[in-house]
Parts: C-alpha cells; structure tokens; sequence
C-alpha cells in the first residue's frame, strides 16, 4: 500500500487513503474493506457494542455503494492516465490529473462521511478527547521523526522516501532522476513550517468540528472539512502553496519527459495491471 501513500497531515485523510490503495492492491484487500477502516479507526476511540455494530452496518453500506460508484470510475482514471502517458504530458494536464486525482479521492471521503458522522456524533466527551489526542501525538511523532538528524540527512531521507514511491512505477531511477527526486525533496522540506502552520489550522477546525458533534450540518461540516484537507487549503497560506504546487508541476512535467522509453513502457504497463485488478473487484 505504501506506493501511493499520500502525504497526509491529518488523520481523517489515511483512512480514505486506506480504502484507495486497497481498491488498487488485491482482491483480498478490498473485499475486506470495512474491516481494514474499522482496524484503523481502532487506534483511535475505544467504542463501545453499541456504536461497533452501527459502524459495521454503516461501513457495509459504504462499501457496496463504493463498489458499485467509485471503483469504475477509478478504474476509468487509470486507464486514461495509461492512455495519456503514451507521450510525456503538458505542464496543463499535469496539473489537470491533479486535480482529478483529488476530487477522486473526495469522493471516496464524502462516501463515507455518513458512517464517520454517526461514529462522531455518538462519542462521549471522553471518547472526543480521546480521539483528539491519538491524532495529536501520531502528528507530532512524525513530525519528530521528519526532522531527525542534520538538514542534509532531512533531505538525503526525504529524497530516498520519493525514490522508493517511483521505483514501484518505473522499476529504478537513474541519475538524474535522483537528482530531480533531491530538487523535490529540497522543495517539501523548504515548506514544512508552511505546511505545519496549515495541519494546525485544520486540526483547529477538526477540534471544533468534534466539539458540536451534535450540530445537525455535521455532516456538511465534515464535507467541507474533508474539501479543505484533500488539497491542504488554507485563505493564509494560499499564495505560498499555489507557488509550492507550479514548481511542483514544473519539475514534475520534467520528469516525465525525461522518462526512458523502458520506463514508460514500465509505467503504462503497471498503470494497465491496476486497471485490470479493478476490473476483477467490481463484480
């Protein structure tokens, strides 16, 4: 599952991740679906007979409509992709799959928010608190971990993570995608303080959001949380991640058009297989 971990600040957000990368692991994985969310969301609340057995109601429900909804349309996406990447893409459609990709992944989240609202809304003050405190201490555990060592052994581990994600893709990386891996590396390390200071702002507003777990919009409120937390938005912060996203884009448009013709081939194949798997788990 780790190839295509998202590089989440928040909690919430791994638990569609978990359902994703399922969705493209194994027929096994994703079949047993609810289980692995219940298995997640474990780690955090401590629930009680009565709101495990809504939980499982409610997850069966999530996943026999992410079956049916959101499966097809994945799959449609990696087969386009497969299809795109037959040439090296513009710095427009780049940002395009972006785009796409995260409004894939929404859906998958507000698919789910009536399981998680009815979870919420049914916590005591403790369970709140507790949950509340999992996501502090798991966010400042990494945190800790990021910044480990000198800058250059942030930056030597930093870049090794994103070469290890592209190997799955591409099998190796030569060396001046190594380098252009580093050049990115050097760029997500440069906008930590940006990103902590917006991981704080949505664990603000999450705090908030577990606060009056009994406001009836609940559900609304955590869709327009989970709209916020897929992009990693903030109105502070906006001009320094649109500037963050370009370069981001830029580089990743070099990258692409520096692919060896193995490698592309090696891609669209693996992109093809992922297609195929889906195809198996919608029935």
């Amino acid at each position: 599952m780790k190839r295509w971990r998202l590089d989440v600040r928040l909690t919430l957000l791994a638990i569609v991740t978990v359902l994703f990368l399922s969705a493209c692991t194994n027929k096994l994985a994703y079949n047993t679906l609810p289980f692995w969310i219940d298995y997640y969301l474990s780690d955090y609340v401590d629930m009680t007979s009565t709101q495990q057995k809504q939980l499982d109601r409610d997850l069966d429900a999530f996943h026999s409509w992410h079956r049916q909804n959101e499966l097809p349309k994945i799959r449609a996406l990696l087969e386009n992709m497969e299809s795109q990447l037959e040439t090296p893409l513009s710095y427009s459609e780049i940002n395009d799959y972006h785009g796409v990709v995260n409004q894939t992944i929404l859906a998958s989240l507000h698919g789910l928010t009536p399981a998680l609202a009815n979870l919420i809304a049914s916590l005591s003050d403790e369970q709140a608190k507790q949950w509340l405190k999992t996501i502090q201490t798991n966010v400042d555990e990494a945190v800790e971990k990021a910044n480990e060592g000198s800058s250059s052994e942030q930056l030597v581990r930093r870049q090794e993570t994103l070469i290890e994600r592209a190997e799955y893709w591409i099998d190796s990386v030569n060396r001046k995608q190594s380098d252009q891996f580093k050049e990115m590396a050097s760029y997500q390390i440069e906008m930590r303080p940006v990103f902590y200071s917006i991981r704080d702002g949505l664990f603000e507003e999450l705090t908030l959001i577990f606060e009056e777990r009994d406001d009836p919009a609940l559900e609304q409120r955590l869709n327009a949380y989970f709209a916020k937390l897929v992009v990693f938005k903030s109105d502070d912060f906006q001009g320094d991640m649109s500037l963050y996203l370009a370069r981001r884009y830029e580089l990743l448009q070099r990258m692409d058009k520096h692919l060896t013709e193995t490698q592309r081939k090696t891609l669209r194949n693996t992109l093809a297989s992922l297609s195929d798997d889906l195809g198996a788990l919608e029935h």
